[in-house]
């Protein structure tokens, strides 16, 4: 086997040796002459190859390779190295901007995978897909694909595949700020790039970690990494690699205060991007290049560059790019001190960045919010912005509120005004009415007299406060806003229930990746109080259920169990396959639930607040939700616990469509 692979080698070297005679020619017809006369499985791997190879350098003969090899694959009807070409190709229409081209190819590439039974395509068609949605700021929903791939790939022992995945959790941590996260995933991909010997693999991974470095302010170390990087690409002739590393640089110098020298990288890196059609550079670069031309006083230029960079936003799918180009526009009006737009952008900023977290909402996807960041310097910008994007969610909640009354008044109604027990059916619902009152007056008045108090000491005693206490202060406003959008996002899904407008499509279930997918959600909370997640359950063990309700009974669950365990505790989650149904129990080594309060648990009408071991908030609502969707897939949730000793949350659901 030994000897075949590397006479495969060879010949694979053989046939490379004309490569730099093709790219002179400008033309894949040159390479499809040279090997007309070999297998068409050999004129495939070689396609594929040259596609791979010539991505970050040549992208149009790149394409053109990928599309030759698509179309012999097609012609000896060959799926799996359809899938190959089709992902080949989806990375470059991806670096070129073109996500929705490049999510089709890669969703194609997964089926005819899936046919072929190629693990190896199934996964990478994962682990693209995952950077799709990462690119477009849905960074749950890219993490289930994302670690979908991991799986197959270290079932295979494919270390080439995992090391592209590590980088892809860690680019989702890093649009986080979670930096320390970030960078443990850049070290393994490092690592295994390192142990396979791939120096290209090992030159994007030292550019992330580089990036790293440069946010948390090693500038030192950032540059250093990024000047070794910039030999390394050149040799190479990566295009997109260079592309990165002055694009760094800059970032770097700018962070210094040195801003001529940034501007030189931002342009370096500019007209690379221009020439190389990298779409995410030209709006990087061309967004960056405004402010700094704004830092020195040229408002004319860097508006001209501003207004490319926002018209070249607005025909990507990317929410990512276009909050850092709002960013930027606030920013730099702010510098000019035109002060109207810098208001407006701020606006933009704040309504987009709402809307993505409503979209994931809506797909019942956990929300991962991006923080947002502005340099030392543009603090008291920062601020202003900070305070105009609470404000706007607060009238958010005000009308989403409302629109919520409006709601149970419409079900009060409608639903029980032509039965006979109408009378005591509305005086229920009408005490029902006044709890849901009481939660939003109890819930919501606490957080928002904090909002408003601590934007009140911000907006008068700025000057007197040191840099930790304003820290302190912004830290404390995101906590209230977050603790308000998790009871409105509760409330908005008990309507949703009651009214029929929540979707009920009901499939078979891995139960394994949910739970996974759960830990990973809650994975900062349990690490914060230094909590263990563990469970225990058969590989591949299955349920029949709707997906987006199991996992929002198991967030809830999980999420409760890590507020009411204190530090150092354990959160389990245990599985066990019955004849009909798999009963799934939560288990914590909290505070436990005294015997009068768990017989109210899961009323309506007995909706309560508790306070978690380390002062967590909570809704209220967690468990009346859980009630709902286990009930709606045909199964029980009841609780055991004794003081002292903990709480297991159990509930079931079927194995199949019964």
């Amino acid at each position: 086997m030994i000897q075949k692979q590397k006479a495969y080698c060879r010949s694979l070297i053989i046939f490379l040796f004309p490569f730099s005679l093709i790219l002179s020619q400008n033309k894949v017809d040159t390479l499809l002459e040279q090997i007309k006369q070999k297998p068409d499985t050999t004129k495939i791997r070689l396609l594929n190859n040259f596609c791979w190879t010539y991505r970050n350098k040549e992208f149009q003969l790149a394409l053109e390779s990928g599309k030759e090899a698509l179309k012999i694959s097609e012609k000896i009807k060959s799926k799996k190295f359809q899938a190959e070409s089709l992902n080949l190709m989806g990375v470059i229409y991806r670096d070129l901007g073109k996500y929705d081209k490049s999510l089709s190819l890669y969703m194609r590439a997964l089926q005819l995978a899936q046919e072929a039974k190629d693990d190896r395509q199934i996964a990478y068609s994962y682990n693209n897909i995952g950077g799709i949605y990462r690119l477009e700021s849905n960074y749950p929903l890219a993490i289930e694909y994302i670690l979908k791939g991991l799986k197959k790939f270290e079932e295979r022992n494919d270390k080439e595949g995992a090391a592209f995945c590590n980088i892809n959790i860690g680019l989702v941590y890093s649009r986080q700020h979670n930096y320390e996260k970030a960078l443990e995933y850049y070290k393994i991909s490092y690592d295994l790039r390192k142990e396979l010997g791939d120096n290209i693999g090992k030159a994007t991974s030292l550019s992330h970690i580089a990036e790293i470095h440069s946010e948390v302010g090693n500038y030192n170390e950032a540059l250093i990494n990024y000047f070794i990087l910039e030999k390394e690409y050149l040799k190479l002739d990566d295009k997109k690699g260079q592309i990165s590393v002055w694009s760094g640089i800059a970032a770097v110098y700018e962070l210094q205060k040195e801003f001529t020298k940034a501007l030189k990288y931002r342009q370096k890196a500019l007209d690379l991007s221009i020439s190389f059609k990298n779409i995410e550079g030209q709006i990087t670069n061309h967004s960056n290049i405004a402010i700094l031309y704004a830092r020195v006083g040229q408002f004319a230029i860097g508006e001209q560059h501003l207004r490319i960079a926002l018209d070249y936003s607005s025909t990507i799918k990317s929410p990512y790019l276009r909050l850092s180009c709002y960013k930027a526009s606030a920013q730099f009006y702010g510098l000019k001190s035109d002060y109207k737009n810098a208001f407006l952008y701020s606006q933009q900023y704040a309504a987009l960045k709402d809307s993505t977290i409503n979209q994931e909402n809506s797909s019942q996807i956990a929300e991962m919010e991006a923080v947002y960041k502005t340099s030392k310097n543009e603090k008291e910008n920062a601020l202003l912005q900070k305070d105009l994007e609470i404000s706007e969610r607060q009238r958010n909640f005000v009308f989403l509120i409302a629109l919520l009354v409006v709601i149970i008044a419409f079900i009060t109604y409608n639903r029980y005004h032509s039965k006979k027990v109408a009378n005591k059916k509305l005086q229920e619902l009408n005490a029902l009415k006044d709890k849901f009152f009481g939660i939003i007056a109890h819930d919501l008045k606490n957080p928002f007299a904090a909002i408003f108090g601590f934007t009140n000491i911000l907006l008068h005693e700025f000057e007197s406060l040191g840099d930790d206490e304003k820290k302190r202060l912004i830290s404390s406003i995101d906590d209230s806003g977050r603790q308000t959008y998790k009871l409105l996002e509760n409330l908005l899904y008990w309507s949703r229930s009651q009214t029929g407008g929540m979707d009920f499509n009901p499939k078979l279930l891995n139960l394994n990746e949910i739970i996974i997918e759960a830990f990973f959600v809650l994975e900062s909370s349990a690490k914060f109080k230094k909590i263990t997640l563990y469970y225990d359950a058969a590989d591949n063990m299955t349920a029949f259920g709707d997906e987006n309700m199991i996992k929002t009974v198991l967030r809830n669950l999980i999420s409760n169990g890590i507020k009411f365990t204190t530090q150092r505790g354990k959160v389990s989650v245990h599985l066990k396959s019955e004849i009909t149904h798999v009963k799934i129990t939560v288990e914590d080594t909290g505070i436990g639930i005294s015997k009068e309060i768990q017989e109210k648990l899961f009323q309506i009408d007995n909706v309560s607040t508790s306070e978690g071991t380390n002062g967590e908030k909570g809704t209220g609502l967690g468990l009346i939700l859980c009630k709902e969707f286990v009930e709606k897939n045909g199964g029980k949730i009841w609780a055991e616990s004794e003081i002292g000793k903990g709480s297991k949350f159990i509930f079931t659901i079927p194995t199949k469509n019964y």
